[in-house]
């Protein structure tokens, strides 16, 4: 179909009908309705009219006198118009009426009548009419159409008693009988032959076309061009056409194609894209055939044209889904069960890049091998049969660590999945998980164990607890626990630093694996506190034996920098069920009993109730507490620290109270490790913030700027929701973050510094300061506190205390001053009791002074009272030399 093999007209293989045609009830079948069938029946009309001229002339010829002039002007008169009907209807319809066969017959009859010796003439046109109706029209109409202009002849012969005339109409109904019989039976076989082919190429899904290639050429192309591409059957006879359809990237290549396979009398198939009527790209595939004569030159060629866009599209997901399986890191195998009876029969089909590599093989040579010899793997006769049930069954599976051997790549561990596939076929694919399941396993080493002995940490040693306590209710086996604390640890640190007490922490802990091996859990639950979890000879004895083995290897010295050191150890014993009735009170009794031999001296203690101090009183107030946090029966108070630069009070500390019924007012330290042992130290801390917040905003509300400062437990740093709950609380209080000061003590910092670091970091970007209290009893490092995200050190009263009078005291509080200030932080100074310590400490630079020489802990209201008293703020400043303020 290439545009400049030759000229192009244009033809239609269905012949539709018109809605003229249906309503006069006309067989559109029977009609010339397509271009070169109107082009047909136009001719015919303009032969019409030359014809009705002719006779015309004829008539004129034939007569005398006026009277032939008069049958002229008649023919001329009647006949054109008539014809111009006809003419009118077909080119406003496209139809060509029956009434013409009709109408045409009735014509010579009324000449004839005019004219009785045209009766030859008017014959001889009437069998004209009838072979055209028998074409047109069809033998049936052209029967009646003839009988009806036979009839009126007839009777116009017999009216005026023409002698010639009974030859004639017999001669006329003898060959108008033959012309109607034998033309009739020919249109009918040529229009049912017609309609079967028409028939024929409406069914087909395809482009039908023929072109010659001798001018002149037409194109034929069917409908299903138009229901394809949008264009309509004419559109394809303009010039250029093909051309501008097909896909312009194509055009050229296919052009040149088609030439060439016309030039040589050769048939070919080709693809390329058309363009439809909405702009869509349509894929087409083109067969094309070229007819030739005896001398080998083209005559005809046809071609059936295929849309095969589905298949395009189908055939690019396909691609796609080829490159992506070859592509991705996920291995894929697809193996095909040849007999659903035989598990050996298994062999493998398909294969991408990864699976060959995964198994080191060759993509081409594995296809067909067993599944042993693409993967091997432990346990192989039970895959195998497992993949053959996929196969029978239709139901897939998981394996979670999946590990074959591949020579090139090492040990690899892959999660697994079978899946069922057509064709009594069974898919696997394996997704590499080394990387992340070694993390996984680093990750939760790191959570269940300490990160300077590699032993399990508190976290691991619990969850063993509660499976031990488990498994010991079935068995009635006993678990024992020991809690042990190394005595004089601190002065190891204090004497050589922490890096060689974090040394004998390890070597001591290797001691213990060794001579412990029986023992189920070895753990270090932080600082130089370890446990020792045993469920065989978990009973009193057992246990008993075990802590005189640890004590055994403590007493062997150890050497650490040089230096041979003795140590020991107290430790506490817990057995359940004897001494506790669950896990967690089974760890807490060990510990409990940890500091009964650690204040008797025994080295070893086993949990006693009448040893522990006051431990029904202690488990009363623990309910008690629980409902004293709820009930309000706790109080705050409030304990100012003065600038020592300007007397004033900016900031205070919070301490709590619990007002008891039976024991009245009780300090923090009758209930705080109650409620840390507890794990109420959780919602009692936030009790405690959540009061402070309440105060500052009723301050600020007041007119009074205040900073709270608020103690923390170790314990609180564990807690993750500690963050996330204080932001809400900020925000619903109404209190700026800055107003609130959360304190650490230096011991519990040291406990877990890496913890402290994270979470006082999260205060920090929170906005809230962050002090270290009772600094200088924790032994930390000062060149550490350059790496804590803190604001302020608070001097133990340890060292404030007799500072006037112990020149190492003194050499203390000045130095952590000087490296406080120069580290930007803030120094607070505790347990001032007299106004020569407030002296010495405004001299060294220090910023506040917090004690019973400032003031007491008082309730809110009370203090409110004390700012407002001038007198006893104007003796403090007097005491510090300091100008009274200016109250203007």
């Amino acid at each position: 179909m290439a545009d400049d093999a030759a000229p192009r007209g244009s033809g239609r293989a269905v012949e539709p009908s018109t809605p003229e045609a249906v309503a006069h009830g006309i067989d559109p079948v029977s009609l010339a309705s397509d271009t070169r069938q109107r082009a047909l029946w136009a001719k015919i009309i303009w032969a019409r009219y030359a014809a009705i001229a002719l006779v015309g002339l004829g008539a004129v010829l034939a007569q005398e006198g006026g009277r032939r002039s008069l049958v002229a002007l008649g023919l001329l008169l009647v006949g054109l118009p008539y014809n111009g009907v006809y003419d009118y209807l077909l080119r406003r319809t496209g139809v060509l009426y029956p009434t013409l066969a009709y109408s045409d017959q009735v014509l010579p009859v009324a000449f004839v009548a005019v004219a009785p010796d045209l009766l030859a003439p008017a014959l001889l046109f009437m069998l004209a009419i009838t072979a055209n109706t028998a074409v047109a029209f069809g033998r049936r109409i052209a029967a009646q159409s003839t009988i009806v202009g036979f009839l009126g002849v007839s009777m116009v012969a017999i009216i005026r008693s023409s002698p010639d005339a009974l030859a004639e109409l017999v001669t006329f109904a003898v060959l108008a009988g033959f012309t109607t019989i034998t033309v009739g039976a020919m249109a009918e076989v040529e229009r049912e032959l017609r309609g079967r082919y028409t028939e024929l190429m409406g069914g087909i899904d395809a482009i039908v076309w023929e072109q010659q290639s001798q001018h002149p050429s037409t194109l034929y192309v069917n409908e299903e061009a138009t229901n394809l591409l949008g264009y309509s059957v004419e559109a394809w006879s303009r010039p250029g056409q093909w051309s501008r359809v097909v896909y312009p990237d194509d055009r050229i290549e296919v052009r040149r194609q088609y030439r060439d396979a016309i030039a040589r009398g050769r048939s070919l198939v080709l693809e390329y894209r058309m363009i439809s009527a909405t702009g869509d790209v349509v894929w087409v595939q083109d067969h094309m055939r070229v007819e030739t004569d005896d001398s080998g030159r083209a005559t005809k060629v046809r071609g059936v044209m295929l849309d095969v866009t589905a298949t395009k599209v189908a055939q690019a997901k396909a691609n796609q889904f080829i490159d992506l399986v070859d592509g991705i890191k996920t291995a894929l195998y697809v193996f095909a069960l040849d007999d659903l009876a035989d598990d050996d029969s298994l062999r493998l089909t398909a294969i991408n890049p990864e699976g060959a590599a995964v198994g080191d093989l060759d993509p081409d040579e594995a296809i067909g091998a067993a599944f042993g010899d693409v993967l091997t793997v432990d346990a192989e006769g039970d895959l195998i049969a497992h993949l053959a049930d996929v196969v029978r069954h239709g139901q897939g599976f998981t394996i979670d660590d999946f590990r074959p051997t591949a020579r090139s790549r090492g040990e690899r561990i892959y999660s697994a999945y079978a899946f069922p596939l057509p064709g009594q076929a069974v898919g696997l694919s394996l997704t590499d998980i080394t990387d992340r399941t070694m993390a996984a396993d680093v990750l939760r080493r790191q959570a269940l164990h300490d990160g300077l002995t590699g032993l399990p940490n508190r976290a691991q040693l619990n969850e063993r607890i509660r499976a031990a306590v488990r498994a010991s209710t079935d068995t009635a086996e006993p678990v024992a626990l020991l809690v042990m604390d190394l005595d004089h640890f601190k002065d190891v640190n204090d004497a050589l630093g922490h890096d060689q007490g974090d040394r004998l922490l390890i070597e001591m802990s290797r001691r213990l694996q060794r001579v412990l091996r029986d023992a189920d859990t070895i753990a270090r639950l932080g600082g130089d506190e370890f446990a020792v979890l045993l469920t065989r000879d978990g009973d009193g004895d057992g246990a008993h034996e075990y802590a005189g083995r640890i004590r055994d290897t403590l007493e062997q010295p150890f050497t650490v920098g040089g230096i041979s050191i003795e140590t020991s150890a107290s430790i506490g014993i817990a057995v359940y069920p004897d001494d506790a009735a669950g896990a967690e009170s089974l760890a807490q009794r060990a510990e409990i009993a940890m500091y009964a031999a650690k204040r008797s001296g025994s080295g070893v203690s086993r949990y006693s109730a009448d040893a522990d101090q006051s431990s029904v009183r202690r488990l009363a107030l623990l309910g008690e507490l629980r409902n004293a946090i709820h009930d309000g029966d706790l109080v705050l108070h409030f304990q100012p620290s003065l600038s020592l630069a300007t007397g004033q009070v900016e900031s205070c500390e919070a301490l709590v109270r619990w007002q008891h019924p039976e024991h009245g007012l009780m300090p923090p330290g009758d209930f705080i490790e109650l409620a840390e042992i507890s794990g109420l130290i959780h919602p009692l801390t936030r009790w405690i913030i959540d009061q402070a917040l309440a105060q500052i905003r009723a301050w600020l509300d007041d007119g009074i700027e205040m900073i709270v400062g608020v103690n923390l437990s170790v314990r609180n740093l564990y807690d993750r929701e500690l963050v996330p709950w204080l932001t809400d609380r900020l925000l619903e209080r109404g209190v700026d973050a800055h107003h609130l000061k959360l304190e650490v003590t230096e011991s519990e910092l040291m406990d877990d510094p890496l913890l402290a670091l994270e979470v006082l970091g999260k205060l920090k970007a929170l906005g809230t300061p962050t002090s270290i209290d009772d600094f200088g009893t924790g032994y930390s490092s000062l060149a550490y506190l350059k790496h804590l995200p803190i604001d302020e050190l608070k001097i133990d009263k340890s060292f404030v205390g007799n500072m006037v009078n112990d020149a190492s005291d003194l050499t203390i509080v000045r130095s952590t001053i000087d490296l406080s200030h120069n580290l930007g932080l803030s120094v607070v100074a505790e347990g001032v009791e007299d106004a020569d310590t407030m002296r010495h400490l405004a001299a060294l630079g220090c910023d506040r002074a917090q004690g019973y020489h400032v003031s007491r802990p008082v309730p809110a209201a009370e203090l409110c009272t004390w700012l407002r008293d001038s007198d006893d703020l104007a003796q403090l400043r007097a005491t510090l030399q300091l100008p009274k303020p200016d109250l203007r």
